[in-house]
């Protein structure tokens, strides 16, 4: 897809490690390929501290960033035209009231939230206050949920599909994220389900490569060695669910010799209750979004 404007003012409002991610992965695609538009950017940070973490995170791309630490958000929000709210949240409430100082400050944006739970009605109505119904006069809201994959350019992005976007806008917010890895939309009445789905998938994967790498270890596998290979055998066996047309079922077929280490390893988690206790996580990350 081709972004449908030529230049683009990108801020980021509270830029902690997944608004730093996304900055991490724009700058990579759009240093090694030249890709239009072109683009600036700013970041906003709280406190002097994130500033120095953000600083570093960044490295020597971070001359192409202009990085605030404090003071008066209007600042960075008032000349980009896509604002990235990457706070937390709890913070929407306090976050709103220092931007609703000013009417004028998100007229004619695009506001791409980060905020998981949060709806673009709500979040509309938040950051909307004062500005006419229903979201301000000629301002676009998209709801955004990318992983921390964004940082390598392998990011799984979640997008809302609303009315609160021009065509216009969703292209550019589309676009955007595409640089960043792939791109899959949702009705918005099941964005807190799919965001769900995603976390406990990141806690599953983690906790599993965890368990993995140390019982490697204690069996006598180098550490950095059985890191690899639980991460790279991860990778194969979803890439051939994902793009090889295999479900997890016939993925077992396909694996489970007879007497094979595969059926008896399945059989051992199975016997401990692994498959119940998965899907009641991803149950319970589910009911929690939604309380969010």
């Amino acid at each position: 897809m081709e972004c449908p404007v030529s230049n683009l003012h990108i801020a980021v409002y509270g830029c902690g490690f997944m608004g730093t991610a996304i900055l991490q992965g724009l700058l990579k695609r759009t240093q090694n390929t030249g890709n239009q538009p072109k683009i600036t950017f700013t970041a906003w940070v709280r406190s002097q501290s994130s500033l120095e973490r953000l600083q570093h995170e960044l490295g020597e791309a971070c001359g192409q960033v202009h990085c605030v630490a404090g003071g008066d958000v209007l600042q960075i929000l008032k000349p980009a035209d896509v604002v990235i709210l990457g706070f937390p949240p709890d913070v929407l409430k306090s976050a709103s009231e220092a931007v609703g100082r000013d009417i004028n400050a998100l007229p004619g944006k695009l506001i791409i939230s980060l905020l998981a739970g949060v709806s673009t009605d709500r979040l509309a109505n938040f950051l909307g206050r004062g500005m006419g119904p229903p979201y301000g006069p000629n301002t676009h809201y998209l709801r955004v949920i990318p992983s921390i994959g964004a940082k390598i350019n392998d990011s799984v992005t979640l997008i809302a599909e609303t009315e609160s976007a021009g065509p216009k806008e969703q292209k550019v917010g589309a676009w955007i994220f595409e640089q960043l890895g792939q791109v899959q939309w949702f009705p918005e009445c099941l964005m807190n389900e799919a965001t769900a789905v995603g976390a406990a998938c990141n806690a599953l994967m983690m906790v599993a490569v965890d368990a993995i790498v140390d019982a490697s270890v204690a069996e006598g596998l180098p550490r950095s060695a059985a890191l690899k290979l639980a991460t790279s055998s991860l990778r194969s066996a979803s890439g051939l669910m994902l793009n090889g047309g295999m479900t997890p079922e016939s993925l077992k077929e396909a694996m489970s010799s007879p007497k094979g280490i595969t059926i008896n390893s399945v059989l051992e988690l199975e016997g401990g209750h692994a498959h119940p206790a998965i899907s009641d996580t991803v149950r319970h990350a589910i009911h929690y979004t939604r309380k969010m």
